[in-house]
């Protein structure tokens, strides 16, 4: 599949993890049909939270952020009223580039946007496992199906993908969901999702973090700028 070349959906409040699976109910004909031509063409498909609404050639569009996970859509279901039922299967992130087709829908060229290699391994096994013992926790209050929720658990193989789901679920500040995304060292992820989430509970986040955490990213891009 081509990576420097995407289709991007730009959605509000959502960031798309590519260690991930996201079901999408599919309802604007323009993405419809976006859909459906990236099926037929074997393209890949771009997930990005939306910025604000801008103007483009007269219509009102949202603007996709520059680093997006990017994914193989699969169609599920047709609907009778036209709506597809979409699965999107995580396969890695990318850095939007210039705009290659703005109508019907975006595609845009871009660049592959990996993890570095962490220089010394993982971070500690305890702080893992009480993270994937909190996703353990969601998926149950979740998927109230035992058969199905075994299935969706044996899918989740490995520590990038129990941090990917947990950032993509379970943290509720879409900003420090972005910053997650485009944060690309594993044990950095690690850390911070360790700070944000405290006890065992699967949906207290520690507010004060995530803006220290936001504060302490703002500022050292200004730094970096500044030299």
């Amino acid at each position: 599949m081509n990576l420097n070349k995407v289709a991007v959906l730009p959605i509000p409040n959502l960031v798309f993890f590519p260690g991930t699976s996201l079901p999408l109910y599919v309802v604007e004909p323009v993405f419809i049909r976006m859909i459906k031509e990236c099926v037929e063409e074997n393209m890949l498909v771009g997930i990005s939270m939306a910025e604000p609404l801008v103007y483009i050639f007269g219509h009102k569009r949202p603007t996709p952020k520059n680093i997006c996970g990017i994914g193989k859509p699969i169609i599920l279901e047709e609907l009778y009223d036209g709506t597809l039922r979409v699965l999107i299967k995580g396969f890695g992130k990318v850095r939007l580039g210039a705009v290659e087709q703005n109508l019907p829908y975006l595609i845009y060229n871009c660049e592959e946007y990996p993890d570095i290699k962490d220089t010394y391994g993982l971070v500690s096994d305890s702080k893992i496992e009480r993270l994937k013992a909190l996703l353990d926790n969601w998926i149950l209050e979740t998927i109230s199906d035992s058969v199905e929720r075994k299935i969706f658990q044996e899918k989740i193989n490995s520590a990038t993908e129990v941090m990917d789901y947990i950032s993509m679920f379970l943290i509720k500040d879409e900003e420090m969901r972005q910053l997650l995304l485009e944060n690309t060292s594993l044990n950095e992820r690690i850390q911070m999702l360790d700070t944000l989430l405290k006890g065992h509970a699967p949906y207290f986040e520690d507010i004060s973090a995530t803006h220290a955490i936001k504060s302490f990213e703002v500022l050292e891009k200004m730094a970096k700028v500044g030299h």
